[in-house]
């Protein structure tokens, strides 16, 4: 695997710590300048330019950061870089945890992400994410790890 695509794996990580545990301004900074964020699931157009994603990430972590969920956490799988000079496309699927309080079970969001990409000043960023969900889904129950639980914060 060459170093851009190890760069690019990296960055699809990160976006995904961002999201859970990061701020709006941390999101955002993975996108071009003038990039797009497109949430398919919503249904919704894409949002473009970083200053419009970072409010569009501001308005979500309005709910998914704050006091009515107890725990977030994203996780991508099968992720397939293509690597063409300076920009790239790469592909992954995600589940995305969430446990509401007061709810009796996390729920997760199945998915995948399609993404352009482009290197400039030698950083990678999104040129466009699309956000595709397939369907979402709770379980039956939890037990919560009394060690753990404020480290999973």
């Amino acid at each position: 695997m060459d170093r851009d695509t190890l760069v690019i794996h990296d960055h699809l990580n990160r976006y995904c710590h961002a999201v859970d545990r990061g701020t709006a301004d941390d999101v955002a900074n993975l996108f071009h300048a003038d990039g797009a964020m497109v949430p398919v699931f919503q249904g919704a157009p894409a949002v473009e330019g970083r200053d419009t994603i970072r409010a569009w990430y501001a308005e979500f972590n309005k709910v998914f950061q704050s006091d009515q969920v107890k725990y977030m956490r994203h996780r991508i799988s099968s992720p397939i870089v293509d690597v063409d000079g300076d920009t790239a496309t790469a592909c992954c699927y995600f589940d995305a945890e969430y446990l509401m309080v007061g709810e009796p079970a996390p729920k997760t969001i199945v998915g995948r992400y399609d993404d352009k990409l482009v290197k400039e000043d030698g950083r990678w960023t999104f040129k466009e994410r699309q956000i595709i969900g397939y369907y979402e889904y709770a379980r039956t129950g939890y037990t919560e790890l009394p060690a753990q639980a404020e480290a999973a914060q």
